[in-house]
């Protein structure tokens, strides 16, 4: 009896195994592929040169409204006028806001609906006490080492100057686009680009403009992004995370140190933290994130391929490895970081009143009110008052992959970039793309930088830097684009 069970269930077990073996060799992704194309003869050094300049001007958003320089921004947009004289004599443009400007290149086809490229190029300031840590100064866009160096290198004026770069070049040779495309250079996204972002929206929408397309600053061509792949990987922001910030607070009676209650304020709201931390929103292996994961199989170890081709039996298994994952953690559900505390005013004193904020970032699957039931449910303390505080915003809709513009776009990057598989992705950063969810459903946030691990703390942090070469592939590929998506 045991020997024929035994026997049974090796059977199944032998089954199961064939069955997942097989699916994972039988399995197939749409995988683009595209012919060489031939790269365009813009003038690399010049292009070079001017996005060293542009990097010497201290464009800074600071919070403080009055520690705003406003010359600065004057002499960026000065040099943006004299570096590329063909736009602003063969297009139109035009200021908005205080420091933005807008530019338009009409199509020869009014039936088509315009496309737009935006971008920032206001930057964060540098820690003070950090400047001697850089290997070049922050403002003085030093070509070395075969990077250019500067704040702005990454976020973003590389990607606002290798836009103007490709349009530069397309106006020399004679293109004509069919397209109508809108360019934005914003002056305030560090700082919500409500003065320059939204304001450029708002005008659109008066003038009736509806677009086919935005493309905005985003996700990279990101390299070692996972163990065992070793090609990179072109990924897009389909859509952006959402946030909410929300204040813990308590109030109770205080007293002296020296005869604590069993319970205290500080220990309460300690408590509340940490059960928020410790349970997280589900996290979800599907829709955006498996999608994801799609055009990348073919590049992943067999056993990763396994688990991607046999979800029904090995997504749990995916979904907990993956949650160990910072980047990959956040693309899969809402996160919760604790960024303030508050409470106490001496060493001997127990705290009438403590108080934490906690930010949140909402995955496209959830929103704002779920958000916070979820928060009160795990905390479970009718003492721990939880309330909004602004800003907050809900999460954007998902951008569809089946449309001319996502295949433009993808082209345009296989073009520059043979042999990268496209990944879209979940933006979980924010970006001025928000602004604009009322003029298309159609918003790519993408840069064609590449990145590294290490490159991440680059970013508002010490030695921002752009590789040469690859600036030369971010002009190469604003090119491509404009002449797929508008032609």
């Amino acid at each position: 009896m045991i020997k024929n069970v035994l026997g049974g269930l090796a059977a199944v077990l032998l089954t199961l195994a064939l069955i997942v073996v097989a699916r994972t060799l039988m399995v197939s992704y749409d995988l683009m592929e595209v012919d060489a194309v031939e790269r365009h003869a813009f003038d690399a050094d010049r292009a070079t040169e001017r996005l060293s300049e542009g990097l010497t001007y201290r464009t800074i958003s600071h919070e403080a409204p009055e520690d705003f320089e406003a010359a600065e921004f004057e002499a960026l947009l000065e040099f943006l006028e004299r570096a590329y004289p063909r736009i602003y004599s063969e297009l139109e443009f035009e200021r908005v806001g205080d420091y933005t400007k807008l530019y338009r290149w009409e199509g020869s086809d009014p039936d088509l609906k315009p496309g737009m490229l935006i971008g920032h190029y206001d930057v964060v300031p540098v820690e003070p006490g950090t400047e001697q840590e850089w290997t070049h100064p922050p403002f003085s866009g030093t070509v070395a080492e075969g990077f250019v160096w500067g704040r702005g290198a990454l976020d973003d004026k590389a990607g606002v100057l290798s836009s103007m770069e490709a349009v530069e070049y397309l106006l020399e040779t004679g293109f004509t686009p069919q397209r109508t495309l809108y360019l934005a250079a914003h002056h305030d996204e560090e700082v919500g680009g409500f003065d320059g972002a939204a304001r450029v929206s708002e005008l659109l929408e008066e003038r009736g403009v509806e677009l086919e397309f935005l493309v905005d600053e985003g996700l990279p061509v990101a390299e070692e992004v996972l163990e065992g792949l070793e090609t990179p990987i072109a990924m897009v922001g389909m859509a952006e995370k959402g946030f909410l910030n929300l204040e813990l607070s308590i109030i109770r009676d205080g007293g002296h140190s020296s005869m604590p209650p069993q319970r205290t304020t500080i220990g309460d709201l300690s408590t509340a933290i940490h059960r928020v931390k410790d349970n997280p929103m589900p996290g979800r292996f599907d829709d955006l994130i498996k999608t994801t994961f799609e055009p990348l199989a073919p590049q992943l170890p067999f056993l990763y391929r396994m688990g991607l081709a046999n979800l029904w039996l090995f997504r749990p298994l995916i979904e907990r490895q993956l949650s160990t994952i910072p980047h990959t953690n956040a693309a899969l559900r809402t996160t919760a970081a604790p960024t303030i505390i508050e409470g106490g005013i001496k060493a001997n004193v127990l705290p009438a009143k403590a108080r934490a904020i906690v930010n949140l970032r909402i995955h496209p699957d959830d929103d704002i009110e779920a958000v916070e039931a979820h928060v009160r449910s795990v905390i479970n303390n009718d003492e721990i008052q939880v309330r909004r505080t602004p800003p907050s915003r809900e999460p954007s809709v998902v951008s569809d992959t089946d449309t001319r513009p996502f295949q433009d776009l993808r082209r345009s990057i296989k073009e520059v970039f043979p042999g990268v598989p496209v990944a879209p992705s979940i933006f979980i950063a924010t970006s001025d793309a928000r602004h604009f969810r009322n003029l298309t459903d159609n918003i790519y946030r993408f840069r064609a930088i590449r990145a590294r691990p290490e490159d991440q703390s680059r970013i508002h942090g010490t030695d921002e830097r752009i590789g040469v070469e690859n600036y030369l592939e971010m002009v190469q590929f604003q090119i491509r684009f404009i002449k797929n998506s508008t032609s």
